[in-house]
């Protein structure tokens, strides 16, 4: 199994939801993050006419676990709904999970999913 996270600009988290749920992935969590990466923070506006530039940007993470065959697919459908081709929108990062358990019905491995 692969547990996929991807860190995504907030305001596509509904059109990275919907390519999930339209190639059959049952569930996600997504959860808001801040962070920063390599190119620069732009300034902001902190009203009364200042201007101030935020240590992080906030960003939404998707996580998912999936069977090891589905991975490429579900990497894709991510891409294709959260890019818009330009630099620093976000990173997918990919692990491998040894065994998940489901709590209600105390299956295992990929029945779990």
């Amino acid at each position: 199994m692969k547990r996929i996270e991807a860190v995504i600009p907030t305001e596509r988290l509904y059109k990275v939801n919907d390519a999930l749920r339209n190639i059959g992935v049952g569930g996600i969590m997504c959860f808001d993050t801040r962070g920063r990466g390599q190119i620069p923070i732009e300034q902001r506006s902190a009203g009364r006419g200042g201007l101030f530039t935020p240590e992080f940007n906030t960003n939404c993470t998707v996580m998912v676990v999936v069977k090891d065959g589905d991975a490429d697919k579900v990497i894709q459908a991510i891409l294709q709904a959260a890019s818009t081709g330009l630099a620093g929108e976000g990173k997918v990062f990919v692990t491998n999970v040894d065994d998940a358990v489901d709590i209600g019905s105390k299956k295992r491995g990929e029945q779990a999913l």
